[in-house]
């Protein structure tokens, strides 16, 4: 009997006793059992995945000599553990074997075996994922819980192309995946390899080190992929194309899958191309590698996936999958702060996350880790002489950008890329060939995606579409002092950070700067004002303070500084979320201001002195009380952006004769009442990207209605003149009561460059749903009050490139939807909200194959949720059932619900279990469960109840009353 079949035998024994007695008390030490039993599960899981590779070296003839050392230090961890658990087993016979003891005495044993097949599976190049013909179950999975997270975009859209055999991938086609050291380059490749070799009729892992010829390479592929290394070829002349000619001939009527992992450049490609035919069969071939360089062209069968860092929520969740605990409440600050300082890399996540498994769990520990990781540099000090170095000198400024903002701060996208196009660096781009039919808005757009490929910016937050919502240097670059002098010589000339030319305030009142101590002291005379900041271009505060204080002092500061003929050329005034700056009448000298960002200081007025700002290209005042718009506002003719508080019913005036806004891009937040200049006025607007607009009736008088009925005819008049250039588009309509109202909407047929739509109100005409243009990603509708004849799982299942679908109050007035056969091809979020007539959702075979979140809520008449039969919902990965009161059945098969990941069931009072299969959906890491029936969450506490069994793989489980 081999040493596999003794050790799992013996260690599922163990773990059936331990299990038991671990769960068999409540006392004090709960949490220290439930950890050690965290840590045991995984020691099982890790155990079998090597016994896995040990039953496949011994069953082959001949193993390498490599092989046989590996299986010499495993089976010697292998007996190790053997031996333990028979120490173990017979000290829990003896009674003497207490929690206390269980707790520290054996978990730096676990604890050490964990990390040493670690180690062993890492350095396992022969099987597992590398050079076998045939993959272990237990490794794919391991790479689907493990690999995946944050990166299953890639890996659906690498795995289509792979898997395709239509024409333009028929081909042999080359996957470049490229990324920094601990980006997730090799987790990626093993993931798509692990579940999809078998697709193949022969396929190979081949890791490369940085000193290997190409013969070595070919004799690594040979010996993999034919079992021979061919040592009799050794020494002579034609050695390599020998080694290509027999590689070639071998592979040549057969359909392959090569992944070459640590590609150093893609020079060594370039001498290995020849080896791999190309028969028109599908072969592919998979490359891992750092060098930025590499080829891209998608015609010729190349594809090239750039590795961006996780964000927050991304590296938040792997580092709680890694982790071997409950997060405790008071260590979860210290716990995301650590997760910050990983910089998005998902391997430095994952060894932190390892690493404080070995750890007490206190505040001291964590904060001692936290401090060593701060020092560490990390891979950014290789990269940044070389990629930064070649980078454009306007790539370096947006990069300058960044060290204006504080270290943690969280930038939002749009407000970046503003900053940038009234900065005017951009502009030389937008003449070269490549930009010049795009926006500058969109030059910046690209360069902010570039920096972000480059590693160099971390998306912090995502939207739904999978766009950036907001970013920020990683903290190690902040941390380089090379990497701020290498940013700092993006000026031409001895001008930026150290002249002042961008001004900016970090209120700090322990560690005043010498601007701060300008801003928030009294004493600073004005020749000391003027040499600071005669030349300054831009002023960006990010004072904070509750009250009325740091709006006091900036509007001070300002005043005291135009006053002295300071800040004149002013470009940029970005004063969001400071608390009601007090802007000086004075403000009028800033002649050449472009960008005005008042976001979320809850003014209430414009000052007089906006008038004469005829250069602004972006006015930003959502989230404040302003209510009324100056009359100068239809002057400003190079106006870009205009951001409006809906909530506030931000109003136009009627315009002066002849008076356009030409330039105007973005129109958000606007309101439209009855007495509002819609027809020869705001309808003048027809070069809009992105109209976001708000109508409600505001008198109670008798022919109101008839007047606001007029205005919304006109409103959709307007819309239908922007078919050229709407993108994006929100329209609500609201009665005097502020109920949901009519909603006037014509055609979208024509508008073929609209990608995103919100509607809320009662549709005057249903059937314009049925005719959305085909590029729409994501569609809202809210109060809509579509009939049963209006499905819109009917309407909407064939729009190509839907992601997401919300339908909420009162959309849908009927009682069914179905979701037709192979319908929804694309969609990624769902949501369902207050569909308070509907009973049944049917979704038929081969529907929502992408569908990653479904969140359904307060649908009150919903007794039943569709049967997930197997390989139903295949990508799904998050599930929200909130407030389904009659909710009884769900029925989930062995294979359903595959990638299943977060749960949450909240207040469905007649859900009396979990459904059957549940405890076949292996990925499932997180079940909250809140306000559900005594009898539901009794049964879930309770060991011997079937629903526990369900749950027995579940990491983190919460009960809330």
């Amino acid at each position: 009997m081999s040493v596999s079949v003794i050790a799992g035998a013996a260690l599922s024994a163990f773990f059936n006793v331990l299990f038991d007695r671990l769960s068999g008390r409540c006392d004090l030490l709960h949490r220290r059992r439930r950890r050690l039993q965290l840590r045991l599960e995984l020691l099982e899981t890790k155990l079998r995945e090597m016994l896995d590779v040990l039953d496949r070296i011994d069953s082959l003839n001949r193993p390498s000599d490599a092989m046989n050392d590996w299986a010499k230090i495993a089976k010697d961890v292998v007996c190790s553990i053997d031996v333990l658990l028979a120490d173990l087993m017979s000290k829990s016979a003896r009674r003497y074997f207490s929690d206390i003891f269980l707790e520290f005495q054996f978990r730096q044993k676990v604890n050490s075996y964990v990390l040493s097949i670690n180690d062993l599976l890492d350095r396992n190049d022969f099987f597992d994922i590398e050079g076998s013909n045939s993959l272990t179950q237990r490794s794919i999975q391991y790479s689907k819980e493990t690999v995946v997270i944050g990166l299953e975009e890639q890996v659906n859209e690498i795995t289509e192309r792979l898997l395709s055999l239509d024409e333009l991938h028929r081909g042999r086609c080359v996957f470049f995946i490229v990324g920094m050291e601990g980006s997730g380059k090799t987790f990626l490749a093993k993931s798509i390899y692990a579940n999809n070799a078998a697709h193949f009729h022969t396929h190979a892992w081949v890791s490369i080190s940085q000193e290997r010829s190409a013969e070595d390479i070919l004799q690594d592929i040979m010996e993999k992929v034919i079992g021979s290394d061919h040592q009799e070829l050794k020494g002579k002349q034609s050695l390599k194309e020998e080694l290509k000619q027999m590689l070639q001939n071998f592979l040549r009527e057969k359909r392959y899958l090569i992944v070459l992992d640590k590609i150093p450049m893609s020079g060594v490609w370039d001498d290995l191309k020849d080896a791999f035919p190309d028969q028109s069969n599908g072969s592919r071939i998979m490359i891992t590698t750092r060098d930025m360089d590499s080829p891209l062209d998608a015609d010729s069968g190349i594809f090239h996936y750039k590795m961006q860092l996780l964000s927050t929520d991304e590296s938040w969740r792997l580092f709680k999958n890694t982790l071997l605990m409950d997060i405790p409440e008071e260590l979860e600050e210290v716990g995301r702060t650590i997760v910050i300082c990983c910089r998005g890399l998902p391997l430095t996540i994952k060894k932190m996350g390892e690493l404080l498994s070995d750890k007490e769990a206190t505040k001291e520990e964590w904060t001692r880790v936290l401090n060593m990781l701060k020092e560490d540099p990390g891979p950014w000090s290789e990269i940044s002489y070389k990629v930064l170095g070649e980078s454009p000198l306007d790539l370096k400024r947006c990069l300058q950008y960044f060290l204006l903002f504080p270290e943690e701060f969280e930038i939002p996208a749009r407000r970046i890329i503003r900053l940038w196009v009234a900065e005017g660096y951009l502009f030389k781009l937008k003449r070269t060939e490549e930009f010049s039919d795009i926006s500058n808005e969109e030059v910046a757009e690209n360069s902010l995606m570039k920096l972000i490929d480059l590693n160099f910016v971390q998306v912090t937050k995502k939207k739904q579409n999978g766009k950036v919502r907001s970013c920020r240097l990683p903290f190690a670059l902040r941390r380089d002092s090379s990497f701020e002098r290498l940013v700092n010589t993006a000026s031409e000339s001895s001008s930026g950070l150290q002249e002042k030319v961008w001004v900016f305030d970090h209120y700090n009142s322990t560690e005043p700067s010498e601007t701060s101590s300008h801003i928030h002291g009294d004493n600073t005379d004005n020749s000391t004002l003027q040499a600071s900041y005669e030349k300054s271009l831009s002023f960006l505060s990010f004072d904070f303070r509750e009250g009325s204080q740091a709006g006091e002092e900036i509007g001070n500061f300002l005043d005291r500084c135009i006053s002295c003929r300071c800040f004149l050329w002013l470009r940029v005034l970005d004063l969001e979320r400071v608390f009601r700056p007090q802007l000086p009448k004075v403000l009028s000298k800033l002649v050449s201001m472009r960008y005005l960002g008042l976001r979320w200081t809850y003014l209430e007025s414009f000052p007089s002195s906006i008038s004469n700002l005829l250069q602004l290209q972006t006015l930003d005042v959502k989230h404040t009380y302003i209510s009324s718009l100056p009359q100068s506002i239809w002057k400003m003719q190079r106006l870009r952006h205009l951001y409006l508080s809906e909530s506030y019913r931000s109003r136009f005036g009627p315009p002066p004769r002849g008076a356009s806004l030409k330039d105007l891009q973005t129109l958000w937040g606007v309101f439209v009442d009855e007495k509002s200049p819609v027809k020869d006025g705001l309808d003048t607007l027809i070069n809009l990207r992105k109209f976001g607009v708000a109508c409600r009736c505001m008198s109670t008088k008798e022919d109101a209605n008839n007047a606001m009925s007029l205005q919304l005819e006109a409103v959709a008049e307007w819309i239908q003149k922007l078919k050229r250039t709407l993108q994006s588009l929100r329209l609500k309509s609201h009665d005097e009561n502020n109920q949901p109202w009519d909603l006037h909407l014509q055609s979208l047929l024509g508008h073929t460059n609209l990608s995103s739509i919100y509607l809320l109100g009662r549709l005057k005409t249903p059937s314009v749903i049925s005719v959305f243009p085909d590029n729409l990603i994501e569609i809202t509708l809210s109060a809509s009050a579509l009939s049963e004849s209006e499905d819109p799982m009917q309407k909407f299942n064939k729009l190509p490139k839907l992601r997401i679908l919300q339908l909420f109050s009162k959309s849908y007035m009927g009682k069914n939807m179905c979701c037709p056969k192979d319908s929804f091809p694309q969609l990624r979020v769902l949501k369902l909200w207050k569909l308070e007539e509907l009973e049944d959702w049917i979704v038929l075979g081969g529907a929502l194959p992408r569908l990653r979140d479904l969140d359904i809520r307060s649908c009150a008449k919903l007794h039943k949720l569709p049967d997930c039969p197997k390989d139903s919902f295949p990508q799904l990965q998050v599930l929200k059932l909130w407030k389904l009161e009659e909710l009884e059945d769900w029925i989930v098969l062995g294979g359903g619900l595959p990638r299943l990941r977060d749960l949450e069931i909240r207040s469905c009072a007649k859900l009396h279990k979990l459904p059957d299969g549940l405890q076949h959906v292996t990925t499932l890491r997180e079940l909250k469960l809140s306000n559900m029936p005594g009898e539901f969450t009794e049964q879930i506490k309770d060991r011997n109840s079937e629903d526990w069994g369900k749950l027995a793989h579940v990491r983190h489980v919460s009960i809330e009353p």
